[in-house]
């Protein structure tokens, strides 16, 4: 079958009024990665005993599997032991899934920042009577934000790509609206030519963001 453009303009609103699914996802697991991430970030920057090890396993395990293994592993595996994952909704699963994930990525890109920090300014400002507290809340955070925004970005970015997994477990999202419809017309062509441009436009957005985020920090320190 030839390209149809008018199948193409027809289907695109069907699909793309799935986007509010697919944001949604990427904002809420983008909210609880960065928040694990940046506690797992400041353990493994305060080398808490036990902690700093559990968790250097654990980011090892999780950035050294695929995303869509441990969908499945948590939605399908874990649910014929554990009752909570059980009755737990798809899209609640996936979050869930998603946030773990990203978390270990983020953990290093905030652990990363803490660390370009330099220790003089640390040691001076502790020098002038400044608590461990205060340095940390006015010294190397403002830095670390400014130094960690654009491997963050990115972070959301790949979160956004990898919402895409979703319909592996039954959520109509705009990949899984693309599914139902190129089953039903067998317009694949068509259906994820649509389901492209709805990701690509959106990454195009996000970078934008960042640019103009990562600007009005940097105006910050000139």
């Amino acid at each position: 079958m030839k390209f149809s453009w008018e199948y193409f303009f027809g289907t695109f609103p069907l699909i793309a009024e799935k986007l509010p699914v697919t944001l949604s996802l990427t904002v809420i697991s983008a909210g609880f990665s960065l928040a694990l991430g940046t506690v797992m970030a400041l353990v493994n920057y305060y080398r808490v005993p036990v902690l700093t090890q559990f968790l250097k396993a654990w980011s090892s395990f999780i950035r050294g599997t695929p995303a869509v293994t441990q969908m499945f592993f948590f939605y399908y595996g874990l649910a014929t032991v554990s009752a909570l994952v059980l009755n737990m909704s798809p899209l609640v699963a996936v979050a869930v899934v998603m946030s773990l994930n990203m978390s270990a990525f983020v953990a290093e890109s905030v652990r990363a920042a803490l660390l370009s920090v330099d220790d003089g300014q640390k040691e001076a400002a502790l020098s002038l009577g400044m608590s461990n507290f205060q340095v940390i809340t006015r010294i190397v955070i403002p830095q670390a934000v400014r130094i960690a925004l654009p491997p963050l970005f990115n972070d959301i970015i790949n979160l956004f790509k990898m919402s895409s997994l979703a319909f592996l477990v039954g959520i109509r999202d705009v990949m899984g609206a693309s599914k139902i419809e190129s089953a039903a017309s067998f317009r694949f062509f068509e259906c994820y030519a649509i389901v492209m441009l709805i990701y690509w436009f959106c990454t195009i957005v996000l970078t934008f963001l960042q640019r103009r985020l990562e600007k009005r920090c940097s105006a910050i320190y000139e």
